[in-house]
């Protein structure tokens, strides 16, 4: 029987108290720079808003493309979240 890999991450973000990021901003760059890079749907193919709006668990379905990520997380206020941004981000499934 072969073995299906689970291929939609759920992303999921928590503010500096532990709850759910509601209305968080997801941004995308191509990693070192400050240039927009669409992060993908379930499907893998269709692009994304950027910035992805979390929902109010603070979470949200994407994909990574082939080319590295630098991602930023701001609150719904953007105000910019502890430990963010995170650069060099890749696909383990490329």
């Amino acid at each position: 029987m072969p073995l299906a890999i689970l291929t939609v991450p759920l992303f999921k973000a928590t503010d500096a108290n532990g709850l759910p990021l509601a209305g968080g901003k997801l941004y995308a760059y191509a990693a070192g720079t400050s240039t927009p890079l669409a992060l993908l749907a379930a499907d893998g193919a269709t692009p994304l808003a950027n910035p992805v709006i979390l929902d109010s668990a603070g979470q949200a379905a994407i994909r990574l493309g082939d080319a590295p990520y630098k991602l930023n997380l701001l609150s719904a206020l953007d105000v910019q979240q502890p430990t963010w941004p995170v650069d060099n981000v890749v696909s383990l499934l490329n």
